[in-house]
């Protein structure tokens, strides 16, 4: 009985380090040729697995962005 609930402990602590895992923050600048930044433009990261959903951002008046 106790091995169970060892185990099932373990399972719980790894699914929650895994959920956790899959938070990822981009960030960054967007500039032109000119090496200027672009304001308002829209940011679109389209995930490889299609059953994900898009992330969108658009950026500040400096260029900056975080998704």
């Amino acid at each position: 009985m106790i091995k169970k609930k060892i185990i099932v402990l373990i399972c719980f602590i790894v699914s929650i380090y895994l959920l956790n895992a899959q938070t990822i923050t981009l960030k960054g600048i967007i500039k032109d040729s000119l090496q200027n930044p672009l304001s308002y433009a829209n940011i679109i990261a389209k995930p490889a697995d299609l059953s994900k959903n898009l992330q969108f951002a658009i950026t500040d008046t400096d260029g900056l962005y975080n998704l």
